[in-house]
């Protein structure tokens, strides 16, 4: 009779805890009626239609997306809201993660590389300035951010032939360089470039970091790792690298990278919060969160499923961002809507 009563009040607990215990927040999309909006009579929409591209002004968590062929919308409320802020300099889709990409320093500075249509940037958060079209342009691609005026840009170009042509420009975009380096053709495969400096980039297509301080005349290799993350990303004046077993970080314009903190996948980021011990990654599977330098490594959430269009995969056609003023994490994929998870941390 004790041992029935017993596990009667274990029973009745266990279906308490479920009753009030919170549930697993989900992917929420916040673009649909956005999309709507933009519908226009009789014209079909910008292949593959949806967003494509997303970043957050870490300061105020401001949401910028892409819209495939309508330009970069934002939102200060986590996406209730939008308003189109490119001046119409930008249209075109995101391919990759990079494609967009968010002076971490200061987070009003953006760069949009597109696929099929105009590429742009503001080098103040102000005005915008279109890149001269190259054909179809763009996959990702690295600005100088720790210039106070910044000029010098590398870029990798879409689909080229020989495969992974890049390109380089001293004057914002206005005029491009091709350089003697190819990129691997593999979309799994490891392919980086870094604009670190006026004349000074970094590449790596798997046989190690390699650096040139000549505008890309000449390069030298300068460390044996392999980053994942295509491009490095510049904050408190050291650039970081991602790898699949952790970050590297330059802080002489990648002369040299040593790895920090423990072990952890990185694709995509690092993002950063109030400082440079608080950062998020994005792995191939898993985001993780630290709040030490990359010390101690938190798992927060999975990344995006497919939805109807193009995967989520952090390797290549999923972008993340991450807002760390209200813990939300989000996602984009062409022939996507945006979509938001908050983090439980």
């Amino acid at each position: 009779m004790k041992s029935n009563l017993l596990s009667a009040v274990r029973i009745l607990a266990l279906i308490t805890y479920a009753a009030t215990a919170p549930a697993e927040d989900a992917w929420t999309d916040i673009t649909a009626a956005l999309l709507e909006q933009l519908k226009a009579p009789d014209v079909e929409p910008a292949f593959p239609g949806g967003c494509s591209g997303v970043v957050v002004n870490r300061t105020n968590g401001e949401v910028t997306i892409k819209v495939v062929g309508h330009g970069l919308w934002r939102s200060g409320d986590q996406g209730k809201i939008w308003k189109r802020v490119d001046q119409e300099a930008v249209s075109g889709r995101d391919e990759t993660g990079w494609a967009t990409s968010v002076d971490q320093n200061a987070p009003a500075r953006i760069a949009t590389f597109s696929l099929d249509g105009s590429a742009g940037w503001t080098p103040d958060g102000k005005k915008w300035y279109k890149f001269t079209d190259l054909g179809r342009n763009w996959d990702y691609g690295s600005v100088d951010w720790g210039a106070a005026n910044p000029q010098t840009i590398i870029a990798a170009k879409h689909e080229t032939s020989p495969p992974g042509e890049v390109y380089a420009t001293a004057d914002g975009g206005v005029t491009w360089k091709q350089l003697s380096v190819h990129l691997k053709e593999s979309r799994g495969e490891i392919s980086m470039v870094g604009a670190l400096g006026e004349t000074t980039f970094v590449c790596s297509t798997g046989e190690g970091i390699h650096r040139s301080t000549d505008f890309g005349n000449s390069w030298k290799l300068v460390s044996p790792a392999n980053p994942q993350t295509r491009i490095p990303v510049l904050f408190n004046g050291a650039h970081y690298l991602g790898t699949a077993t952790g970050l590297l970080v330059s802080r002489n314009q990648g002369a040299t990278w040593k790895k920090q903190g423990g072990e952890v996948n990185v694709w995509q980021g690092p993002f950063f919060g109030s400082d440079d011990k608080n950062m998020l990654v994005v792995g191939k599977e898993h985001v993780h969160l630290t709040e030490d330098g990359g010390e101690h490594w938190k798992r927060v959430a999975a990344v995006k499923p497919k939805e109807s269009g193009f995967l989520f995969t952090t390797n290549w056609f999923g972008c993340y961002a991450w807002d760390p003023v209200n813990q939300i994490l989000y996602a984009s994929s062409m022939g996507n809507p945006v979509f938001r998870l908050k983090l439980r941390l």
